[in-house]
């Protein structure tokens, strides 16, 4: 099995979700353009169908084939990828778990897109209005607001002055750290505008310390690698046949984690929660439902209006209060995490979508009894695997790390530290030395 599916890496820029949700590339023009260059109304049909067919998955991931990586007649053999899943003794960590503890079958991303507009309605409960990530793949930019561009600075302008969660937490002393396993520079820092250096990061190293000697703060959230031999579960930018692969190095994260909070002495106390970000451009047949924008009468980039969820995503949640077998069938999305915080902690809301009552928190998943039996789950790495992995110094960076990039040459820029060019950084290797200057 190949652990490195969908590669090449599918669209996940809100033109793309509109086609795979749709089926409707408009204008026509737009067929074989990168995401950058379409135009309005960014393929969302009039009137807008509810609910969409989510039959153009296939037609989507055509056309990003011929824009992105030249393949002017895609094959079945190349396009039949982005309709595959993975068995669950492929992924035995995600399967274990959703099986053991509870598995949610109906959790939306907040936005119809990409990975930082959805980063950022997890912690803030808006995206500034940002449908896309900032600055597009190449560089270019993405058409946006009164026909700017959403580069960097229009990100900043936008995001980073928005209310978190953090910020709720700091006023009333709830503690909390992110762990990223390049510290300090994670990608909630640059989401969510900590990446100055006013942020709590901490190293992976550090997470499995706190956790041994009971001394976690009352929120951790978790980073994976996104970077070199990356486990985020994100398609590679090269297909190495000899790699392990993303998603099977994701799962095996998962199982360290889940095994280090099983032999904590303060498990009972932890709830784990396993998600994505949003849905990557991968199949789902389950039409995202309608929602509350931020602020009332809101209109954003592409003129989207934040009124309608994204695709599903995975979520499974681990504690000593969730009984085996535990399936929610609720809708929740990813404010319904704020929703939660706020009434654990007495913490006020961010914005009109995590006050609305149709964003429920997820209590139900506990149960008033709690468990001893917690499984073991062996590592399915095996010895071949263990062995050096291919050189990935000279792979071309793959669309998150690119936008990574965009963001961390700003930081490097206000923290005086130099004034590198995105056009000096073109590999895996390029951009580790560049953060080298962070640490």
């Amino acid at each position: 099995m190949n652990y490195s599916v969908p590669y090449p890496d599918p669209g996940e820029e809100y033109p793309h979700v509109n086609t795979q949700l749709f089926n409707t590339i408009d204008p026509l023009c737009n067929v074989g353009l990168p995401e950058y260059k379409m135009t309005p109304p960014y393929n969302l049909p009039t009137p807008v169908p509810t609910p969409g067919g989510m039959i153009g998955f296939v037609n989507d991931y055509e056309s990003n084939l011929r824009a992105t990586y030249g393949i002017d007649d895609p094959s079945y053999e190349q396009y039949e990828v982005i309709m595959q899943c993975f068995q669950p003794d492929q992924i035995p960590a995600m399967a274990t778990l959703a099986k053991e503890f509870a598995v949610f079958d109906h959790w939306y991303c907040a936005v119809p897109s990409q990975t930082y507009c959805n980063r950022a309605f997890w912690h803030a409960a808006s995206s500034g209005g940002k449908v896309v990530n900032p600055l597009e793949e190449d560089g270019t930019g993405f058409p946006g607001i009164d026909g700017d561009f959403s580069d960097m600075d229009s990100w900043i302008k936008e995001v980073w002055p928005l209310p978190t969660i953090f910020d709720r937490m700091n006023d009333k002393d709830v503690s909390w750290k992110v762990y990223s396993p390049i510290a300090p520079l994670s990608l909630t820092n640059i989401v969510n505008g900590f990446g100055d250096g006013k942020d709590k990061t901490h190293g992976h190293l550090d997470f499995f310390f706190d956790l041994k000697f009971g001394s976690l703060p009352q929120y951790s959230f978790v980073e994976p690698q996104f970077l070199d031999k990356h486990n985020d579960q994100h398609p590679s930018a090269v297909n190495h046949k000899l790699a392990t692969g993303t998603v099977k190095l994701g799962d095996e994260l998962i199982r360290e984690v889940y095994n280090a909070i099983k032999n904590s002495p303060k498990r009972d106390k932890i709830l784990f929660i396993i998600t994505h970000d949003e849905h990557g451009g991968c199949f789902d047949h389950v039409y995202p439902p309608a929602t509350v924008p931020p602020v009332p009468g809101m209109k954003g980039q592409c003129d989207f209006t934040f009124d309608r969820l994204g695709i599903r995503v995975p979520m499974i949640m681990v504690s000593s209060y969730i009984q085996p077998n535990t399936i929610i069938n609720g809708q929740f999305e990813h404010t319904s995490f704020i929703k939660t915080a706020c009434q654990k902690w007495g913490l006020d809301a961010l914005t009109d979508r995590d006050k609305d009552p149709s964003v429920l928190p997820f209590t139900e998943v506990f149960s008033n009894q709690k468990r001893t039996d917690w499984p073991d789950i062996p590592s399915h790495i095996s010895l071949e695997e263990l062995l050096p992995e291919p050189d990935t110094s000279k792979d071309p960076l793959n669309g998150l790390q690119k936008a990574m990039l965009t963001s961390l040459l700003h930081i490097e820029k206000v923290r005086a530290l130099g004034n590198t060019q995105k056009e000096d950084i073109q590999t895996i290797g390029d951009m580790m030395e560049f953060i080298k200057r962070f640490s």
